[in-house]
């Protein structure tokens, strides 16, 4: 049963390099532990209760550690959304008669 949980924890380690949650890694480390378990004992419900009951340990006791690391600051806004709420000046006539005429081929 060992390698079960080694391949559900390389299963694990996979999908948390494909995402940035830095959630499913604490899985990964569960079916670690729950693999070791497995070497000792036989019994699946005592190796489910070492992944899930560590898996939820790690994930609330390291989750406040890992706030401290995490970049908190907002991202940059770019092209549109940069302008929001700035002041600009107007360097040309605005006709927006003229604007509509011109435009109609293009929509």
């Amino acid at each position: 049963m060992w390698q079960i949980w080694l391949i559900l924890s390389g299963i694990c380690l996979i999908i948390e390099i494909m995402t940035v949650g830095f959630l499913i890694f604490w899985f990964a480390i569960g079916a670690l532990l729950a693999m070791l378990v497995s070497l000792f004992c036989n019994n699946l419900m005592i190796q489910t209760s070492v992944f899930v009951l560590s898996s939820t340990l790690l994930i609330f006791t390291t989750k406040p550690f890992v706030q401290k690391f995490v970049n908190k600051k907002a991202s940059i806004q770019t092209n549109v959304y940069s302008t929001v709420g700035k002041t600009g000046m107007v360097i040309q006539d605005i006709d927006s008669i003229q604007a509509t005429r011109t435009n109609q081929g293009q929509w």
